[in-house]
C-alpha cells in the first residue's frame, strides 16, 4: 500500500542541527500550550493528564485551575495503557492527536504546515552521544534569549544533557522476539505485551515496554523528575520524542521479519475489547479508535512514516519504508507453549540502598525440561519472573544478577551473571487500590536462558538453588520501600 499523499517525516532529533525548525517550534508551541487552562484539551497539562493525573503530583496545580468536570476526567484522563497488548497501540494513537495540537499551534504560530514530532533514538550505536538528551532539551535558552520550554528542571541530574543511562538500559533485544502476544504468568510476556482488557498499569510488562521504555522513563526522570511517575511523565517534552522512538520500534520489529513478526489478529486486540480508546483531536472533537485503525501509520488516518526504520540487528535487511503486511493475510506466529515453575520463594524480598540477595530453591528432581536444560547447553528457555513488585515513590532502577560472587563488590553490566534491568516507571500505580488497580505491582520477565548457559559453562550453577541478586543502577543512598512479592525460574520451550 501506498503512502497517503501528504504522508509527514519523523525524523531523528539526532540528525537535526541543535535549533532546526522542528525543534525550535516544538518549543514555541510547548510554550504556547503551557499558557492554555488545564480544562481546555489542547493544554499542554490536560494532555499530560490523559497518560495519567494525580492532583498531588502536580507540579503546576493552582487555587485558580478550573477542572474538567469529575465525568470528563474520568473518560479522558488517567487511561495510558500498560503491562497490556494495548500498550503499543494506544500510544500510537495518542500520540498522534498530540502531534496535531502541535502542528495546529505551530500553524498558528506561523511555523510551517507540515509540522512533525520527532523522535529520539538512544540506542544508535553509530552515535556516540546516543544515550544523552538532545541540546535543545537542556539549553538554558532558545536562539534569540527567550525562555526555553523544552529545558525542564525535573530530570534526573545531568550534565550536558548526560542522565547516566546506560547500555543495558537501550538495548533492542526485544526487536529480536517473535510473538507479539505473550503469556501473563510464568513464560515470555511478547514484544507486545500479554493480552488483557482496559489495564493502567499492573501485572506481566511486554519486552518493548520494558526495555528500553521503561528503562528510559527513570534514567531521564531521575529521584525527582517528571519523567519517572506516569502521573507526570507527559509534562517534560521528552516524553513524546521518546515515545515516538518506542512506537517506532514497533514498526521495525514488524518490518525486520515480514510474515512473522506479526501483530495480533485476535479481534479482541483488534477491537479492543473490554477497553475504550477516546482522545479529543486539535478541533477539539472526540474521537474514538481501535487497534486496527492504527496498524498502518501512512494510512490518511495517521498520516506518518519515519526516517529510519532499518533493522539494528542487522539481519535480515529491510528496505526502508516499505510498507507493512497485511495483518489478517500473514501468517501466524506460533503460540507460546505454557512454561514450568522449577522454583520459586516463598517469602518477598525486600530491596535495599546497596546489593541484596534472595535465594530460591530449585527442584531437587528436575523434570523433563529441567533434566534437558542440565545435560545439555540451553536446549530450552529459562525466564526468570519478578512478580509483583510494590512500593513507593521513584526507586529508579535495578541490575539483576544470578550467582553472582561475594567478592563482586561492583559488578558491571558486561558481567557473565547480568541478567537485565528492573525499571520502576509505574510502582506506585500498579501498587494502588483503586478502581482502576487490584495493588498486584509490576511483573517482569527476564530471558535468562543465556545468562544460564554460561553459567554452566563456567560451573558457576547449582540445580538445586539460584541466588537472584538486585544492584541500584543509581544508587541514592537511601533505603527504597520496595519488595519483590515473589523470584520464580520457569523452563519453557
Amino acid at each position: 500500500m501506498a503512502a497517503a499523499p501528504g504522508t509527514r517525516t519523523r525524523r531523528d532529533v539526532w540528525k537535526l542541527p541543535q535549533w532546526d525548525p522542528i525543534l525550535l517550534w516544538y518549543a514555541k508551541a510547548v510554550a504556547d500550550m503551557q499558557t492554555r487552562p488545564i480544562n481546555d484539551p489542547t493544554s499542554w497539562r490536560y494532555q499530560a493528564a490523559i497518560h495519567g493525573y494525580d492532583p498531588s503530583e502536580d507540579p503546576f496545580a493552582s487555587p485558580s485551575d478550573t477542572m474538567p468536570s469529575s465525568t470528563e476526567q474520568h473518560t479522558f484522563w488517567s487511561q495510558c495503557q500498560h503491562s497490556s497488548w494495548f500498550f503499543l497501540p494506544w500510544h500510537r494513537m495518542y500520540l498522534v492527536y498530540f502531534e496535531q495540537m502541535v502542528a495546529a499551534t505551530v500553524r498558528k504560530l506561523g511555523g510551517p504546515d507540515d509540522w512533525a514530532l520527532p523522535y529520539w533514538n538512544y540506542s544508535d550505536a553509530g552515535n556516540p552521544d546516543a544515550f544523552k538528551l538532545p541540546a535543545a532539551f537542556w539549553a538554558a535558552s532558545l536562539p534569540d534569549g527567550s525562555p526555553n520550554a523544552l529545558n525542564v528542571a525535573a530530570r534526573a541530574p545531568n550534565v550536558s544533557g548526560d542522565v547516566g543511562i546506560t547500555s543495558a538500559e537501550t538495548s533492542l533485544s526485544c526487536v529480536a522476539d517473535k510473538l507479539y502476544t505473550g503469556t501473563s504468568s510464568g513464560g515470555h510476556p511478547g514484544f507486545g505485551g500479554p493480552k488483557t482488557t482496559f489495564s493502567h498499569g499492573g501485572g506481566a510488562t511486554g519486552a518493548l515496554e520494558k526495555t528500553p521504555h521503561g528503562d528510559i522513563h527513570v534514567a531521564v526522570g531521575g529521584n525527582t523528575g517528571l519523567m519517572s511517575l506516569f502521573e507526570t511523565a507527559a509534562l517534560d517534552p521528552i516524553f513524546w520524542l521518546h515515545h515516538a522512538n518506542i512506537d517506532r520500534l514497533w514498526e521495525v520489529w514488524q518490518h525486520r521479519n515480514p510474515g512473522v513478526n506479526v501483530n495480533p489478529v485476535d479481534p479482541d486486540w483488534r477491537n479492543a475489547k473490554g477497553a475504550k480508546f477516546q482522545f479529543h483531536d486539535a478541533t477539539g472533537a472526540v474521537q474514538v479508535l481501535i487497534p486496527s485503525q492504527v496498524e498502518d501509520t501512512t494510512a490518511s488516518l495517521l498520516g506518518y512514516k519515519y526516517e529510519d526504520i532499518a533493522d539494528p540487528l542487522a539481519s535480515p535487511p529491510v528496505k526502508p519504508h516499505a510498507p507493512a503486511p497485511a495483518p489478517m493475510g500473514a501468517a501466524i506466529a506460533p503460540l507460546q507453549q505454557p512454561a514450568e515453575l522449577v522454583g520459586a520463594t516463598a517469602q518477598p524480598h525486600a530491596l535495599a540502598a546497596g546489593a541484596s540477595t534472595a535465594q530460591v530453591a530449585l527442584q531437587p528432581v528436575p523434570t523433563v525440561r529441567g533434566a534437558a536444560l542440565t545435560s545439555a547447553p540451553a536446549p530450552t528457555q529459562v525466564y526468570l519472573n519478578l512478580e509483583n513488585i510494590t512500593g513507593v515513590g521513584r526507586p529508579g532502577a535495578y541490575a539483576v544478577y544470578l550467582n553472582m560472587p561475594v567478592a563482586a563488590a561492583s559488578p558491571s553490566q558486561s558481567d557473565p551473571h547480568f541478567a537485565g534491568t528492573l525499571p520502576m516507571f509505574g510502582l506506585g500505580v500498579a501498587s494502588s487500590t483503586d478502581l482502576l488497580h487490584e495493588g498486584s505491582g509490576l511483573t517482569y520477565v527476564l530471558d535468562v536462558t543465556h545468562v544460564v548457559a554460561g553459567l554452566k559453562a563456567q560451573g558457576h550453577w547449582d540445580p538445586s538453588t539460584l541466588n537472584v541478586t538486585f544492584v541500584p543502577l543509581r544508587p541514592t543512598g537511601q533505603t527504597p520501600k520496595v519488595q519483590v512479592g515473589r523470584i520464580s525460574l520457569y523452563y519453557g520451550d
